[in-house]
């Protein structure tokens, strides 16, 4: 009997397991809606009619279709939404840049289509050149368009008061960490008076606040040195001799955002213009007393640790003992240092030194000697260097090109009709060298093989450019 049962389940589990489903399971996904006239990036003027007026088919003829517009506005936590067969408004939001999903809906059958495009809300100061100028006894910032209109003294125009005297920098200020990144503001510094600097906005150039206000507990006595934007979109850099750093733990749009509070403690005065990496939480200085190498760590806020560092090796030079006065210092690519100055006889020299942070700073020297170019070195000559380690400075109505690595220098090609060359800023990874005369500014290629051909030339500038910035978002 038993082994009856056994072969009834036997067979009853043979039959279940070659029993085929006869049902229909053939899915037909309904034809997707074909978009055409739609851009990835849509540019307008506030106060200018936008219309956007995509063509859209199905192959489905029972397709019914309708459109949803929603554009972000996170800085103001909302949205906004249109609906229709074409977006269709004033421009009235503020400039900046939006993300606009559209949704195409098929309400015959509940499907639901998204496109994502851009747009740029602009006004004449969106993109262009800033140039920062020094006017006789005054600063002048003076704006360029795309269309190479000139808005000269823009700054005074628009606010009705002078910048800071003694001319030194226009610093974008944006958030890397943002999308869509923009420049939200501009730092305009000055060396003259208690107060180097202001704040403006970026695409209406209206004053937001000075120098001094940017202190949670604002100092007699506001002088800039170097100062330059960090990856998070605050200013970082030497005000009176010491290191400060925004704040940039809380919410990036709070009021507070990117304020200095105490500077990183310590018996030290730095040489205007520290090095900063971009990758690692430190930076470098150097002690203008003791004529040596300082440095600091930043875990939440700066810290001086001075010569507290490790020196692979000091038979090049010793960082902790250097004996220069100072007239330019500068990391490159996050690595090497290189450093320019001059000894007690006036001597000048070359310093190069690798800068690493594996838990500790740690500086590996690697030559110090005469710079073979010293004649051509005056008071007024400028520095700067690429990320191929290749230097440009200027001397009189000149430019040379200086490469560390064979010492050979060259002269660039470009005439500047015996007028002094003021400034000196490289862009575009090393590629575009920006130059500037009395009334004048230069964009020179300095791209491999070339030697200052003229890319562009900006002329009717206020006085002498000191500093120059492109804004392109």
């Amino acid at each position: 009997m038993n082994r009856l049962l056994l072969s009834a389940i036997v067979s009853l589990l043979l039959l279940t397991g070659c029993y085929k489903d006869k049902g229909n399971y053939t899915y037909h996904v309904p034809p997707t809606p074909v978009i055409t006239g739609l851009n990835e990036v849509y540019e307008v003027f506030i106060g200018d009619t936008l219309i956007i007026k995509p063509t859209i088919t199905s192959p489905d003829p029972n397709a019914d279709l309708t459109l949803q517009w929603r554009i972000d506005i996170p800085k103001e936590f909302r949205d906004t939404t249109f609906y229709g067969d074409e977006l269709n408004m004033v421009f009235s939001l503020l400039p900046d840049i939006y993300n606009v999903r559209l949704t195409i809906t098929d309400n015959s059958n509940g499907m639901k289509y998204f496109h994502n495009f851009t747009i740029v809300g602009k006004t004449a100061f969106s993109t262009g050149v800033l140039i920062l100028s020094r006017e006789g006894a005054t600063s002048q910032l003076s704006f360029v368009t795309e269309d190479s209109v000139m808005y000269q003294r823009v700054y005074t125009a628009i606010n009705g008061d002078e910048l800071p005297g003694g001319p030194q920098q226009v610093i974008p200020i944006a958030y890397q960490y943002i999308s869509p990144l923009t420049t939200t503001s501009f730092w305009i510094t000055g060396s003259e008076g208690n107060d180097g600097g202001v704040q403006i906005e970026s695409n209406s150039l209206k004053r937001i606040k000075s120098l001094r206000n940017n202190f949670f507990d604002p100092p007699a006595a506001a002088k800039p040195g170097y100062l330059e934007c960090s990856v998070y979109g605050v200013l970082q850099g030497v005000v009176n001799g010491k290191l400060y750093v925004g704040a940039s733990q809380t919410y990036y749009l709070s009021e507070v955002y990117g304020m200095f509070g105490v500077p990183a403690q310590g018996d030290y005065e730095l040489f205007h213009r520290a090095a900063f990496n971009s990758t690692m939480p430190y930076f470098l200085g150097y002690e203008k007393n003791r004529k040596q190498f300082v440095a600091f760590t930043n875990f939440g806020s700066a810290a001086y640790i001075g010569t507290d560092y490790q020196v692979t090796d000091i038979t090049s030079f010793d960082p902790k003992d250097v004996g220069l006065d100072l007239l330019h210092f500068q990391q490159i690519n996050d690595n090497n240092c290189f450093a320019f100055g001059t000894d007690e006889n006036g001597d000048l020299y070359e310093l190069k030194f690798g800068a690493a942070f594996m838990g500790f700073v740690q500086l590996t020297p690697m030559h110090k000697r005469l710079f073979a170019h010293a004649s051509l070195v005056t008071p007024a000559t400028q520095w700067v260097g690429t990320p191929s380690e290749v230097f440009y400075f200027t001397s009189n109505d000149k430019i040379y090109r200086y490469n560390p690595l064979n010492q050979e220098i060259i002269p660039l090609i470009t005439d500047f009709e015996g007028k002094n060359v003021s400034m000196i800023k490289a862009i575009n990874n090393g590629n575009t060298l920006i130059a500037g005369v009395e009334g004048s500014v230069y964009f020179l290629d300095i791209s491999v093989g070339k030697f200052g051909d003229v890319l562009n030339r900006i002329d009717n500038v206020p006085g002498i450019p000191v500093d120059v910035t492109v804004r392109t978002y």
